[in-house]
């Protein structure tokens, strides 16, 4: 079913009490992965950030989809990062930002006035937007595809990440830098020592508003907020959370999973120690504790909750991935899609301030766009002013969500596919196989990293 395709998705309140992030918004952002070479075919020609052109086909395609999302339908947030096309996602954003803000000289001051501001920033602006009006994140941390030079988490990669990130979009100022997958980095150590005092450094300078962490494993962010605290010199070092495929159909642990330990203040170093004597919360729960606003990424699981099934490289188990092909296919049966219902059931949950999907042409837009504006009905800004409120449990809430927003056949759909017993979903969340082991899936990669490393030197002492 067709929708106006200029009717805009409804805001939702995200930080009044951070002046370093948005107070509000969009209920849906857009997820910058699907702008890169990834996803261009083969008569489009290979594409790399040292060639990239503004003139390419496929470059113009997706500036004119990033053009009306964020004109037409009100998707004014961008989620992107060095490593999604290694380059060209942040490359392609840049475009397509000259498109939409308006010139503007002196969008902000920096603290330090000895520094040089990014040459590319001089770049002409022609379109009426300003700054202000859009949210654009980014990350650090991950860049190249080749295992050896993956990862980069010391100090100077950081601060030159920035840098050229501000160069490629051409901007003066990053709305939140993200630390990147840092479930892959050698050691906390590096990230406590190097990487964060960096982006601290970035926010002071004015690169960034904000500071953020994304990652897998919902331990290893909580980790690291809680060995920020008292180690480095700025109290409040992150201000937000964006977590991925931990928000969906078949995997609600960033709520459910009560094993974290309450925020105590300084005394939090102590509480883990004692993790057996306190009652535990969630990571959304730790979070709104700790004044940490989250996002969430993936509603889709990386491609598990669609009619085509994920990409030969997704990390799920083989009963996970059965699991969410036969829930697609009961979907089917009641005419449903699951990617949409994924979507709308992702959208409903109210801990999250926007929800991030990668939509690579105007389609795509339009259809997320029109499944976001059925939340219009409910006024998320009054009832979430919070992060959420503790007068009534979460379920009754997201249930009157839903029960506005989803169709009858959409409801039964729902109801089918999660249910506890005879569910197709019942049996890998009994048994732990609803999610993927990150922290594994790293180590995989520094065991891949290790083989590499020793082929190289057999190859050298080879030549010699």
């Amino acid at each position: 079913m067709g929708g106006d395709e200029t009717k805009k998705i409804p805001q939702r309140q995200y930080a009044p009490d951070n002046p370093r992030l948005p107070s509000n918004t969009p209920i849906l952002g857009m997820g910058c992965s699907s702008f890169s070479a990834f996803f261009s075919s083969q008569d489009e020609g290979i594409l790399a950030a040292d060639t990239i052109s503004k003139d390419h086909v496929a470059v113009q395609g997706w500036v004119e989809t990033i053009r009306h999302a964020v004109l037409n339908r009100g998707i004014n947030l961008l989620d992107t990062a060095p490593w999604y096309g290694h380059g060209i996602s942040e490359i392609t954003v840049g475009y397509a930002l000259d498109n939409i803000l308006k010139n503007e000289e002196d969008e902000r001051e920096y603290n330090d006035q000895k520094l040089m501001l990014p040459k590319l920033q001089k770049r002409t602006r022609t379109g009426s937007l300003p700054r202000s009006q859009l949210i654009i994140n980014t990350k650090v941390g991950r860049y190249e595809s080749y295992p050896l030079h993956q990862f980069d988490f010391s100090y100077d990669a950081t601060i030159n990440s920035v840098h050229r990130s501000l160069e490629r979009m051409n901007c003066t100022y990053i709305d939140v830098i993200q630390l990147h997958d840092p479930e892959f980095s050698p050691s906390l150590s590096i990230l406590i020592d190097e990487t964060i005092p960096a982006l601290l450094d970035c926010r002071k300078r004015g690169w960034a508003n904000a500071i953020g962490l994304t990652g897998y494993p919902l331990e290893v962010q909580h980790q690291i907020l809680v060995e920020c605290r008292g180690k480095i010199g700025d109290r409040v070092v992150f201000d937000q959370s964006l977590v991925y495929c931990h928000n969906n159909l078949h995997d609600m642990s960033l709520y459910c999973d009560a094993c974290f330990p309450p925020v105590g203040g300084e005394g939090e170093g102590k509480e883990i120690e004692d993790r057996e004597k306190c009652s535990t919360i969630s990571y959304a729960e730790f979070c709104k504790q700790s004044n940490i606003h989250l996002m969430a990424a993936a509603p889709l699981s990386m491609g598990l909750l669609t009619m085509a099934g994920p990409p030969s490289w997704h990390p799920a188990s083989t009963p996970l991935k059965d699991a969410c092909s036969t829930a697609a296919s009961m979907c089917d049966s009641k005419g449903v899609n699951i990617s949409s219902l994924a979507v709308l059931y992702a959208l409903s949950q109210r801990e999250v301030g926007c929800t991030l999907l990668g939509m690579k042409n105007i389609k795509e837009v339009n259809l997320a766009a029109d499944l976001a504006i059925r939340f219009c009905v409910f006024n998320f800004g009054i009832d979430e002013s919070s992060n959420g409120t503790n007068d009534q449990p979460r379920r009754v809430l997201d249930s009157r969500i839903l029960d506005q927003v989803l169709s009858p056949r959409e409801s039964e759909a729902l109801a089918l596919i999660l249910d506890e017993d005879e569910g197709p979903f019942a049996s890998i969340i009994s048994n732990g196989d609803y999610r993927w082991n990150g922290k594994e899936e790293a180590k995989k990669f520094w065991a891949l990293v290790d083989e590499l490393k020793r082929q190289e030197v057999g190859s050298v002492l080879n030549i010699a």
